[in-house]
């Protein structure tokens, strides 16, 4: 969005009054933009469907951009990420097996620029590396030449290009091993998560440059969860080659030619989340109603907290941390609700933030994100009732508190969201 002459000077009196200033937006009143994926189709058009809003800078309301309504070029999107530079969006589409991406426009409207085809079938989650070099993707069954459906799930890994000229990232060649375009995985992939780039001599060096030009002095994690419903240790835990993103198991870690087994998940390991600074590791256990934390060594070892596991609603499916790395947020989908906790900065456990449990005005979350340009305006996808809820974080006690005109409308069906920051911010937390 763009003022005219008199409406900078205006806005920039305006804003004058507020303790942020006008020149940490930008010249806009558009902190950022959120992105919320629509899974279910139509009779005349099968594929999902994206929805974009622009995130008020004072208020966190959200209105629908013109460009709203976006297809994703594939059937049930479950899953959505955006590169760490805030000019990408990739989106999964389970149901035909693909990653859409699309670049970031200045306005946040998104420009579809090409389709891939995964080599593995029913891709369940998505993450990139935070020096943007590898994107990892776990999918469900592997192909062979007798079916299509065969075997346990995998982890198919793409090199990521430079950034063009307007910072858009393609997804380029699939690393191989042993002869396959994937990393073998156990029965069930769920999710994954990208840790930091670590120094390994300095614990305070985070996502420095140099771990990118000299691999060998950093370090960095991936954690996949299975559903294995044979074991409780569906937590795979793996190194990262930083320079070539190659993934190799660590610790407990055991993959076999079918089920695979790493570290305790519960019953039903439904999502993983890791620390901003990479020292802790959650995950959610939806059927026994649990958060399970780990504390991760210098050679990425975890070590299960023992104030855990920390108890949530019914049915707990996704889950995020805040910019700052102070709160986690869980949303609990047969209560429609969403539960904060404090993290303690030197042990990870988990405490209940400022109001606890908060009960969404939507029906059956699926996703919830935190946008992090100003890190105090949280948001959930509700599936059942096809719409978004918005929340304002204290980012002192991590309490939340109602956006005024929540709930806003969404496609029907939203399975997940991902926001992004518009522009510069003096405020910004992305790393």
């Amino acid at each position: 969005m763009k003022f005219t002459t008199l409406g900078r000077i205006t806005a920039a009196l305006l804003l004058s009054a507020v303790s942020f200033g006008l020149s940490s937006c930008s010249g806009t009143y558009t902190v950022g933009f959120l992105y919320v994926l629509s899974s279910r189709g139509s009779a005349t058009d099968p594929n999902g469907t994206i929805n974009e809003y622009g995130i008020d800078y004072q208020t966190g309301s959200l209105l629908t951009l013109a460009s709203s309504g976006q297809s994703t070029e594939g059937r049930n999107p479950t899953n959505l990420v955006v590169s760490p530079n805030q000019k990408n969006l990739y989106v999964i589409n389970h149901d035909d097996s693909t990653i859409q991406w699309l670049k970031i426009g200045t306005d946040g409207k998104l420009y579809p620029q090409k389709v891939t085809q995964l080599d593995g079938i029913f891709p369940t989650g998505i993450a990139i590396s935070a020096d943007s070099g590898y994107m990892y993707v776990t999918f469900t069954y592997r192909k062979t030449s007798l079916t299509a459906n065969s075997g346990p799930g995998g982890v198919e890994v793409y090199k990521l290009g430079a950034p063009d000229a307007d910072g858009g990232i393609a997804i380029g060649a699939a690393v191989t091993t042993g002869g396959n375009n994937y990393f073998p995985v156990g029965l069930n992939p769920s999710g994954i998560a990208v840790g930091p780039n670590l120094s390994n001599t300095s614990i305070s060096d985070i996502n420095n440059a140099a771990c990118v030009t000299t691999p060998a002095n950093c370090s960095s994690f991936v954690y996949v969860i299975d559903q294995d419903p044979t074991t409780f240790n569906n937590l795979l835990v793996f190194k990262r080659d930083i320079g070539t993103g190659a993934l190799t198991p660590i610790g407990n870690t055991v993959i076999g030619s079918a089920a695979s087994q790493g570290y305790l998940s519960g019953v039903t390991a439904s999502s993983v989340a890791v620390a901003p600074r990479g020292v802790f590791v959650y995950v959610t256990d939806s059927a026994s109603n649990q958060i399970i934390g780990y504390t991760v060594n210098g050679a990425g070892a975890l070590t299960a907290m023992t104030a855990g596991p920390f108890a949530t609603g019914s049915l707990p499916v996704q889950m995020t941390i805040d910019p700052r790395g102070k709160f986690l947020y869980v949303v609990d989908q047969n209560d429609s609700n969403i539960a904060g906790f404090v993290i303690n900065a030197s042990s990870g456990a988990l405490s209940a933030s400022g109001t606890g449990r908060t009960v969404l005005d939507g029906t059956r979350p699926t996703c919830v994100t935190v946008e992090n340009a100003l890190g105090i305006y949280l948001y959930t996808s509700n599936f059942d009732s096809g719409n978004v809820s918005a929340f304002q974080l204290n980012s002192t006690t991590g309490t939340l508190s109602k956006i005024r005109n929540s709930p806003y409308p969404a496609s029907a069906a939203p399975s997940c969201a991902a926001a992004v920051a518009n522009g510069s911010h003096a405020t910004e937390l992305i790393q």
